[in-house]
C-alpha cells in the first residue's frame, strides 16, 4: 500500500462510518472471549497500519502493532496505547504466547503475502493459552474492483477460508461469518463500473449515504449478537487457543 494510502486512512479513522462501523464490530464479536484485563495484559494488531480497526483494542491494554512497512508502523503509533515493531508476520519477533488477544485486519490478503496460512500459525503461535486470535479479510471471492488494486488485495477470503486457517493451525474456533452483507451489490456495480480503475474507498463517501450505511451496519451487528452470517464484503474468524 502506498503511503498516500495510509495518510488517507489515518485521517479518515475517525470519521468515515467504515471505520467506525468496523471497530464496533470487531469489539462486540471480540470483548467476550476476552481474557480479564490485568497488569501483564498484551494484545498484538498485526500489520494494524493507522490504527484505524485496532484501537478500540489498544484502549483495553498496551498493543504492539507489528508491520514489515516502517511507514505504516510510524502512522499506527500516533495512536495511543500503541507500540511499534517492524516485522514480517511470517517470522514474528515474539515468544510463544506472548500475547493475550491478536487481532490481523486485511493483512492475508496482501500480494506481499505469499502465505497466508503461514502468517495465521504465527499468530497463534503468539497466542497464549486461552487467548483470542480474530482474523477480517474481504469477503466473496470472486470480487475484483478498484479498491483492491490500489490497497495491493491478491486474494479474497469465504468465512470457512479463514476458519480452515485457524483451525489447521491449532486454534478452536469460536465464530465465523460474514459482514457488511449490504455492501456486496453497491460493491458488485463498482466493479463493473471501474474496471481496469484504481480507485480508493478510503475518503469516499465517508458519511455513508448520510448515515445510512452505519444505520444498516449497526442492524447487521444486531442479527450477529444471535448468528453468524454466510457472505458479506468482510469476512470474519474468530478462535481461542488451548489450553
Amino acid at each position: 500500500m502506498d503511503v498516500d494510502e495510509y495518510r488517507r486512512m489515518a485521517e479518515a479513522g475517525n470519521r468515515h462510518w467504515w471505520y467506525r462501523s468496523t471497530r464496533a464490530l470487531l469489539e462486540q464479536l471480540v470483548a467476550p472471549h476476552l481474557p480479564p484485563v490485568g497488569p501483564a495484559t498484551r494484545y498484538l494488531d498485526a500489520a494494524g497500519g493507522s490504527g484505524a480497526t485496532g484501537s478500540w483494542l489498544a484502549a483495553r491494554g498496551q498493543t504492539a502493532v507489528d508491520d514489515v512497512d516502517e511507514q505504516s508502523v510510524r502512522f499506527a503509533i500516533e495512536t495511543p496505547g500503541y507500540v511499534g515493531v517492524i516485522a514480517d508476520l511470517n517470522h514474528l519477533p515474539h515468544p510463544n504466547g506472548s500475547f493475550d488477544a491478536v487481532l490481523c485486519v486485511t493483512a492475508l490478503c496482501h500480494r506481499m503475502n505469499r502465505d497466508p496460512a503461514s502468517t495465521v500459525s504465527e499468530l497463534v503461535r503468539v497466542t497464549r493459552p486461552g487467548g483470542i486470535v480474530c482474523l477480517m479479510e474481504p469477503g466473496v471471492r470472486w470480487l475484483r474492483r478498484g479498491h483492491d488494486r490500489v490497497t495491493h488485495t491478491a486474494r479474497r477470503f469465504s468465512r470457512r477460508d479463514l476458519a480452515a486457517m485457524l483451525d489447521e493451525a491449532g486454534a478452536d474456533v469460536l465464530r465465523s461469518t460474514g459482514a457488511y452483507t449490504f455492501l456486496v451489490p453497491p460493491a458488485a456495480l463498482l466493479a463493473v463500473v471501474e474496471r481496469g480503475k484504481e480507485t480508493s474507498d478510503v475518503g469516499r463517501n465517508e458519511s455513508g449515504l448520510a448515515g445510512a450505511f452505519g444505520g444498516l451496519a449497526r442492524a447487521e451487528r444486531a442479527i450477529l449478537t444471535r448468528m453468524n452470517l454466510p457472505t458479506g464484503l468482510s469476512a470474519i474468524a474468530v478462535a481461542r487457543v488451548p489450553g
